[in-house]
């Protein structure tokens, strides 16, 4: 199986639900390839690294740590899902943005990254 697709977009999930994973892939179908990789299990910069994905997701607040200094040498979007707090952050000119109003569905989500994937909000 092919790491990425014909137009290589890579999105990266770092998450303890894998429940995420899928929900952001189905959403992503046609836009991006969407990995799901179980948080906690250690050395989170060092898989982005060797992935090197055009977007990142979490939703924890150990691995959003490790996941900015990857996010922020490539310039690649990371977006922080906080469920329990019902919140989304994202990743920009060095420290963590909130919208106006949080969209936690697979497709609020989606909006964020393509917003920062493709559209004129860049990562910075």
């Amino acid at each position: 199986m092919n790491a990425r697709r014909e137009d290589g977009t890579l999105v990266a999930v770092v998450s303890s639900a894998p429940l995420v994973g899928e929900a952001l892939a189905a959403s992503m179908e046609a836009l991006a390839e969407v990995r799901w990789f179980p948080s906690g299990r250690g050395d989170t910069a060092g898989l982005l690294n060797s992935l090197r994905p055009d977007a990142v997701v979490v939703d924890s607040e150990d691995e959003a740590r490790a996941a900015t200094p990857f996010a922020r040498t490539s310039r690649v979007p990371l977006v922080y899902v906080l469920l329990e707090e019902r919140k989304v952050r994202f990743l920009r000119n060095g420290g963590w943005e909130e919208p106006p109003k949080p969209d936690l569905s697979p497709e609020g989500i989606r909006n964020l990254l393509v917003g920062r994937l493709f559209g004129r909000e860049r990562t910075g």
